[in-house]
């Protein structure tokens, strides 16, 4: 039967857990940057009115564009404004849950737990 490696630092009691520790945080922290920098370049679009409103956001929230048709313009403001906010609701809640996903499959994959689900 082999003998089990010996951490080097085992000598020095917890300080082996606490490099490991501080090792794996690093790495978190350049994989969850890495992430960010996704996020912010992942464009996403949502489609409302059958096509008359799309907005498209990145994958952190911040709109970058919204698209109008003529044949909604022509119902006038009102029906602008609603349709619009309609598309921004529907783009945010796309860009959110995309980032969710995104995280949450970052803080499996370091064994972090995960928030219960939402109702």
């Amino acid at each position: 039967m082999a003998d089990k490696p010996k951490n080097p630092l085992g000598g020095l009691g917890g300080l082996g857990n606490i490099m490991d520790a501080m090792k794996k945080a690093q790495e978190f922290t350049t994989v969850a940057k890495d992430l960010q920098d996704q996020l912010k370049n992942t464009e996403i679009e949502a489609s409302v009115r059958d096509g008359q409103v799309k907005v498209t956001m990145t994958a952190q929230q911040v709109p970058l564009k919204v698209e109008v048709s003529d044949d909604l313009v022509a119902l006038g403001s009102a029906e602008v404004s609603a349709a619009v906010t309609e598309g921004v609701i529907a783009a945010h809640s796309k860009a959110t849950e995309y980032m969710k996903q995104k995280m949450g499959n970052l803080t499996k994959e370091f064994g972090i737990p995960q928030p219960p689900p939402q109702k």
